[in-house]
Parts: structure tokens; sequence; C-alpha cells
């Protein structure tokens, strides 16, 4: 495993509520005079992590305790610095993506979107002067905020733009009421501000859903993606079209998505016999207890994927990435 210690990383897929260490929103917390939800630390710790399989909705509840620690300017630079320091020390990325929703890091409109959004790009900036990463932050709108919120959302990601702000995503609980097409437009002028644009579908057996995003909306990449296995005429459009998939292996295998590597094997043989280029995250680090160079060592090891596969895996990222030189 040699050349995997030496391999520059890329990684594309991340939740900032997901990337910051127990220990570390427990501080952050504690420092804002947060009232917890438990005082026992380790009671926490079980709070927002993955201690066994859950399914996919119980795995995002864990985002709002995660979101309201980090819903202040001060905490989202801590976040950003802590996210992107780390993963260069633990996982030698040198090339980062990481996403979150500023709107529910504001406290019901208590706080400024603007100073929140500010201060995590500084906190980003400030880790990039102490290692050699290129970083950059996807802003998400969600399922379940109203068109109006999620228009806030792709304004900002406009105006930040020249600041570190490269692209936007469409994420939440599937069940919301956000539907891809009551947003085309929004995802039109963050195109034509030249931002990219990655949409969270095919997480879950829908294929329905996954096509009315690919149709409707045309993302350059796909957050998860996996349900297209289930359809040869979508996995034949994502080939032709070059949509990118960002696969998260062990967050699809905790939230029960994926039985087991066995399972991924056939999905990833059949994403590669068809042409459709994807890419590997962990979908948030801490939270999944798991890092992306070990995501690489399970997926070797469990027979899924080869080395040439892995390293092509991470090229792809890299040149998928919405970062601009």
């Amino acid at each position: 495993m040699d050349w995997l210690a030496k391999l520059e990383l890329t990684e594309l897929h991340t939740h900032v509520g997901a990337s910051v260490s127990p220990t570390m929103l427990w501080e952050m917390a504690h420092n804002q005079g947060i009232k917890l939800p438990t005082k026992d630390y380790w009671q926490f710790e079980k709070m927002i992590t993955l201690q066994h399989k859950e399914n996919l909705n119980d795995y995002l509840k864990k985002f709002e305790l995660t979101e309201l620690i980090q819903s202040s300017p001060e905490a989202m630079f801590t976040a950003m610095e802590t996210a992107v320091s780390g993963a260069f020390r633990k996982n030698n990325i040198t090339t980062l993506e990481l996403r979150y929703n500023p709107i529910y890091r504001n406290r019901r409109g208590e706080r400024d979107l603007d100073h929140t959004i500010v201060f995590s790009l500084q906190g980003m900036e400030r880790a990039m002067l102490k290692y050699p990463v290129r970083a950059g932050v996807l802003l998400c709108m969600d399922r379940r905020l109203p068109v109006a919120a999620n228009k806030i959302i792709v304004e900002k990601a406009i105006k930040y733009k020249s600041r570190g702000v490269i692209g936007i995503d469409l994420a939440g609980s599937y069940d919301g009421p956000i539907k891809a097409k009551m947003i085309k437009g929004l995802v039109k002028e963050a195109k034509a501000a030249g931002l990219g644009v990655t949409i969270h579908t095919g997480e879950t057996p829908d294929v329905n859903e996954m096509w009315e995003v690919v149709r409707e909306l045309k993302p350059d990449r796909i957050g998860h993606g996996i349900a297209a296995v289930r359809d040869i005429k979508l996995m034949r459009y994502l080939a032709q079209s070059k949509t990118v998939l960002e696969i998260c292996p062990t967050s699809n295998i905790n939230t029960k998505v994926v039985k087991d590597y066995s399972e991924f094997k056939k999905i990833f043989t059949s994403l590669i016999d068809h042409g459709v280029k994807f890419t590997l995250n962990t979908d948030g680090p801490e939270m999944q207890q798991v890092n992306l160079r070990e995501e690489f060592r399970r997926l070797l090891q469990n027979g899924v994927l080869t080395q040439v596969e892995l390293i092509r895996a991470n090229e792809t990222a890299r040149k998928a990435s919405f970062i601009n030189d």
C-alpha cells in the first residue's frame, strides 16, 4: 500500500457538517455557550457519528446538531480551517471541495449569511496558507427549503465566486417538496455565472427522480448516483453527457443504501462497463468515521476495485473538480 500513502488524493464530496471531529465540535459548542442535548461527551460523540448502520433519514438528522454548532461566523472559520488542514495531514488530500448550506447556519435569521460565508472562506484560505491544498466551497440548496430561500443561496454563491465559492448543490431529504424543475432557473443562473453544478440524486433507488435531475438540470456532476445501475439507458446518458458521479462507498453502506462490498463490486463493474465516470469520496470523514485513504484501502482489500481503477477514479476527480487554478 506504499503507492496509496504517496498518492495525492482529491475529494469532491464532503459536507462541512460531517468533516469536523467530535472533539472539536464539543469545544466549539462550549466556547459559544450552546446548550447541547447531553452533558456527557461520549454520548455526544455517539450522537454525531455513525456507530452502526442507520437509515438515510436518521443519518441526515445528525446534521441538525453539527449545523447548530457551526452556526456562527467564528465557528465556520474554525470548521473550514480544521477540515482543510486535517484533509492534508491525514490523507495527503491536495484538492478538496467542501459543501454546506449557509441558511441552516443562520439560527433562523439571527446570523448574517454574508458573515458566515466570508468567515468560512477565510478559514479555508488560512488552511491553504499552511498546507499545499487547492480548496473550494460549494453552497447547498435544500429540498426542504422554499424556492425563494434556495434562490438566496444561489445569489450568494454567485456573489462570492471570486472569493472561493466554486459551485452549487441540491441536498437534503429526498422527501422534501423541492423538485428539479422548480429550481431549473436557479441552476441556469449559476451556470451562466461560471459556477459548477452538482446535485444529490440516485442515493436512493429512485431512478425516476434521477432522470428528472439529469434532464431538467443537466448537472456537471451527481452526488452519489448509484441508482443509475438500475437503468442501462440512464448509464448510457451519463456516459454520453460525461456526467461524473461522486460515489461515497462507506456512507452508502452505513445508511443501508448498499448492502455490502459485494454489491458495490457489481455497481462499479456496471458503471465501468458502460463508461460512466466516477470519483470516490467519504461524504464526511468524521461523521462516517472513515477517511479517503481508508475508502481506497477497503475497496482494494475487498476486491471491489483494482489499484489501476482506484488511481483512475482519483484522476477523474482531479479533472472534474470545479476549482480553477
